[in-house]
């Protein structure tokens, strides 16, 4: 258990490798994104970046067929060693043994049990050890705490808004995942706000369900919900509406936890022009509140950073509990 009332703090290992390369990765229920990043430039080469549709409904075989066509073209790209493989993925997962847990869901349920490390060990020819998995909101926590513009800050939550809510409490770039300070594990997804999870408010189906209450109509994303705003002062209050319950929601966690930055990702966060300045107003006591510059990359960059050999050894045992 880290203990949050200490003002030492656990200061992160992040250094500046001149020729060592990861494989970072995003896997999606339909998809795989892969890309290296470079340890020495923190940057992904972005030549090696690799996106492959994969089917979530077949078997065993077919879907890691796929990932690891994804992962071979970046590492052909590259044209050079890679140090491994650092994988964000969804849960449920046991991400400190590489075993996935998604079951009764409609996406990658073939996987079941299967010990993903050894298998993609097998087909890459990259020692098990080198091949290191996160959970996705996680990956895009510690892209933002470690090498965004949240690293001159402490204690850091970094909160996805998407197809659902995921969070993560950092200090000094490591997530907490238990602490009296922070809900279990981090998760405010499985919180309640005014009797309703958190999960079925502040999400895509939340807000276009939010719009159809109020309006009777029904829309496709949130995208075409932005461009809806443009004209109908409905939707527009569906966004600040958003942001108020948002901010209402989550600054008892933040205060709880001290937290001097607030980080937003994930599709809905790119609406932030429209429901941004109704959540500062919530959370005026918090010194800094910002959308990911890395976006869709976060994740990518947040898993290979577990190929830096000291910072690994610093989270690995909170993998256990995510």
């Amino acid at each position: 258990m880290v203990v949050i009332d200490k003002e030492v703090g656990l200061e992160p290992h992040i250094h500046k490798t001149k020729s060592m390369y990861s494989i970072g990765v995003d896997i999606g229920g339909s998809h795989i994104t892969s890309c290296v990043y470079n340890h020495g430039t923190r940057k992904l080469e972005q030549q090696t970046l690799t996106y492959q549709k994969v089917n979530p409904h077949g078997n065993k075989r077919e879907i890691i067929d796929g990932w690891v066509t994804a992962l071979e073209k970046s590492i052909h790209t590259l044209g050079k060693d890679v140090n491994g493989i650092g994988m964000a993925m969804p849960g449920p997962f046991d991400y400190y043994n590489g075993i996935s847990k998604i079951a009764d869901v409609d996406k990658l349920q073939s996987l079941y049990d299967v010990n993903l490390r050894l298998e993609l060990a097998e087909r890459l020819n990259i020692p098990p050890s080198h091949i290191r998995f996160i959970n996705d909101a996680a990956a895009f926590s510690i892209a933002e705490a470690l090498i965004g513009p949240a690293s001159e800050y402490k204690k850091v939550v970094a909160i996805t808004l998407g197809t659902g809510l995921g969070a993560s409490f950092l200090i000094n770039g490591r997530p907490i995942m238990k602490d009296k300070k922070v809900p279990e594990s981090g998760y405010l997804y499985n919180q309640y706000y005014q009797n309703t999870l958190a999960d079925e408010l502040f999400s895509t189906r939340g807000i276009i369900n939010a719009y159809a209450k109020k309006t009777g109509k029904n829309i496709n994303n949130v995208k075409a919900l932005c461009a809806e705003a443009e004209t109908d002062d409905s939707a527009k209050r569906v966004f600040e509406d958003f942001g108020n319950r948002l901010g209402d929601f989550v600054l008892p966690f933040l205060k709880e936890f001290g937290a001097e930055a607030l980080v937003l990702g994930g599709n809905i966060s790119k609406a932030f022009d429209l429901f941004g300045p109704s959540l500062r107003e919530q959370l005026h006591e918090i010194p800094k509140i910002y959308v990911s510059e890395f976006g869709e990359e976060a994740a990518m960059i947040g898993s290979a950073l577990l190929l830096d050999e000291e910072y690994y050894s610093e989270i690995k045992e909170d993998l256990k509990l995510m």
